[in-house]
């Protein structure tokens, strides 16, 4: 099927990794959820205060992540996102 010259959209996905903490904005682009999940656990343990969060868990939890972004205004987000639409806007060929 011929189109009016326009390219066809291409999917580009990533997953994004927002962290914010202590007022400061992290942001990553994965090429999977687990390869973010993998940069969340190590942003946290990077981070780990014992003396604000209590001695660190033999195993990585959700109650874990909970405890270290349990500060006002600190969160994070992993969502997939596709990028074919910056992409284009940009003029690149992704």
């Amino acid at each position: 099927m011929k189109g009016n010259g326009s390219r066809a959209k291409k999917a580009v996905l990533a997953t994004v990794l927002v962290i914010v903490f202590q007022g400061t904005e992290k942001v990553g682009i994965y090429d999977d959820q687990p390869a973010a999940s993998a940069a969340l656990w190590s942003f946290v343990e990077a981070h780990w205060d014992e003396a604000h969060h209590g001695p660190t868990p033999e195993a990585r939890s959700e109650a874990q992540l909970n405890l270290f972004f349990a500060g006002e205004g600190d969160s994070y987000v992993i969502a997939e996102a596709d990028l074919g639409d910056a992409a284009q806007a940009l003029g690149s060929p992704l």
